[in-house]
């Protein structure tokens, strides 16, 4: 049975899905989705979302974290 290891990993991670990857959503899901893709925290990133726009690459920018170029 060692698909129960699996099931476990599923259910801390791959549930968010964004419907569009360039964009960040303010849902729970979607903002630790990003906080461990960014390997950023959650209220940071909600932060910048309210500053900037959900734009990813201008919310990477407004975090430090590079972007275009």
């Amino acid at each position: 049975m060692p698909r129960r290891g699996q099931i476990g990993m599923a259910k801390q991670g791959a549930k968010y899905t964004p419907p569009d990857p360039t964009q960040i959503e303010l849902k729970p899901e979607a903002l630790d989705f990003w906080a461990r893709t960014l390997e950023t925290d959650p209220a940071k990133i909600r932060k910048a979302v309210q500053k900037v726009g959900p734009g990813l690459e201008q919310v990477k920018l407004e975090l430090g974290l590079g972007g275009a170029g």
